[in-house]
């Protein structure tokens, strides 16, 4: 019989290689990046190719670069970048976390060979279905900027930064430099089925209505975008002019904020407080689960709700046994307990963000919403951020402290503060012997 305790050491062990493995290979392909930029000559600076990799990678909008004056195949490789950002993120999520976050047990584990091979097969179809189905959401998008009058390289490397929910863009005003009705209702689109995770994309394809009605968290998601694009068509309605522009302005502004992609139409950042307020508030909460969208995600939004309604009863009647629920299903209280724990260092990232971008020289209005908005992975803000995502108004040093949310917040943090926590360990033992 094997002894618990020595499977919990060497599952702790597997555990920190694994996130270990993971936090080096988006280092090194962010490091990777940077060489290409710079072998390039179109970007002089190591910070600002470091920084234009990073966003890349974290499938974030901000950029330091006139994408205008850039050659064809580097805008390609900015397109790829965040593609393979994205790619990343799926795997990670829907392989990598379910193997670190209690669906493998002790006892699994202790199983044998045969059993953790078993276990590896199922991850690797989990992930080829997630490659399938990105590559093939890729595809489609790109397809459909091409029919709505986009040109096949625009098409190309736009599907590319859509289905990542990157952002990049090959003009400086983003998606107004086309000046098409169709061309903005098509990107609105894809952004909203690019926020929805893999699982609710296949059911979609494959015309699963039960399946998509049992989502709590895809019916949330749904009535977000929609409940929000009339509030935002209706508290801008006299500024921009009211009709279809408005709408769809709207539309295209609540999809790419709650998708974390980026894309802009306008300077969203010029309206009223109340869309603005609205739209950070997207930002912050992000996208569904498993999804290649950033933010904290509309999963733990649920859960952590359930939380608060679960703790008001209890102050009620302290003997009731109340589950919080997601789609029907009784979530765990380990689950549970790791939304708890994801909430606090998420609100820790982002307070220390804005402590450092405001003690580097940004306002607090830049600070606050660059912070939400980095570590959400989208890039647009408020402040000196508002506008069409250019990360120069920012001072170098500013621009680190938003390079690290981007980072921690692509890779969902947990890997990042697992892997810093167990080199502070491993310097102390030694120093202790």
């Amino acid at each position: 019989m094997s002894d618990p305790s020595r499977v919990r050491f060497s599952w702790h062990r597997s555990a920190v290689r694994m996130l270990t493995t993971v936090v080096v290979m988006a280092a090194g392909l962010v490091v990777i990046s940077t060489v290409v930029y710079l072998a390039s000559g179109e970007v002089n600076r190591v910070d600002d190719a470091i920084f234009e990799s990073v966003a890349g990678f974290t499938t974030t909008s901000l950029t330091v670069v006139d994408p205008e004056a850039l050659p064809s195949w580097l805008l390609v490789w900015r397109a790829l970048t965040q593609w393979l950002g994205g790619l990343g993120a799926l795997v990670f999520a829907l392989a990598v976390v379910p193997a670190l976050g209690g669906q493998r047990r002790l006892s699994e584990v202790a199983g044998g060979r045969g059993r953790r091979v078993v276990l590896a097969r199922r991850w690797s179809h989990t992930a080829n279905r997630a490659v399938l189905t990105y590559s093939g959401f890729t595809v489609l998008v790109a397809a459909a900027y091409g029919a709505a009058g986009m040109g096949a390289f625009d098409a190309a490397t736009f599907g590319l930064s859509t289905a990542s929910t990157g952002g990049f863009a090959n003009y400086r005003d983003s998606f107004a430099h086309f000046d098409s009705a169709a061309i903005v209702w098509v990107g609105a689109a894809a952004m909203s089925l690019a926020g929805v995770s893999v699982a609710g994309l296949v059911w979609l394809a494959r015309g699963q209505v039960q399946a998509l009605w049992r989502s709590t968290e895809l019916k949330l998601y749904a009535g977000l975008i929609l409940t929000s694009t009339v509030l935002v068509a209706a508290w801008t309605w006299t500024g921009t002019g009211g009709g279809a522009d408005t709408v769809r302005e709207s539309f295209f502004a609540v999809a790419s904020s709650i998708s974390t992609t980026g894309f802009r139409v306008n300077d969203w950042g010029q309206w009223v407080a109340a869309p603005q307020t609205l739209l950070l508030l997207l930002i912050g909460v992000g996208s569904m689960a498993g999804s290649a969208g950033g933010g904290f995600h509309l999963l733990r939004v649920i859960e952590i709700l359930g939380i608060v309604r679960r703790e008001l009863v209890l102050q009620l009647h302290p003997r009731a046994v109340v589950p919080v629920k997601v789609s029907g299903t009784v979530a765990s209280d380990a689950s549970l307990t790791r939304v708890h724990n994801f909430q606090i260092l998420w609100v820790l990232a982002a307070a220390s963000g804005v402590f450092g971008i405001a003690s580097l020289g940004g306002d607090l209005l830049t600070a606050v919403s660059g912070s939400i908005s980095a570590l959400a992975t989208a890039g647009p803000a408020l402040g000196n951020l508002s506008g069409f995502a250019d990360a120069t108004v920012l001072a170098a040093p500013a621009r680190g402290v938003v390079m690290a949310l981007m980072f921690l917040g692509r890779l969902s943090i947990y890997p990042v503060v697992v892997v810093i926590g167990w080199g502070v360990g491993e310097v102390q033992r030694v120093r202790l012997r």
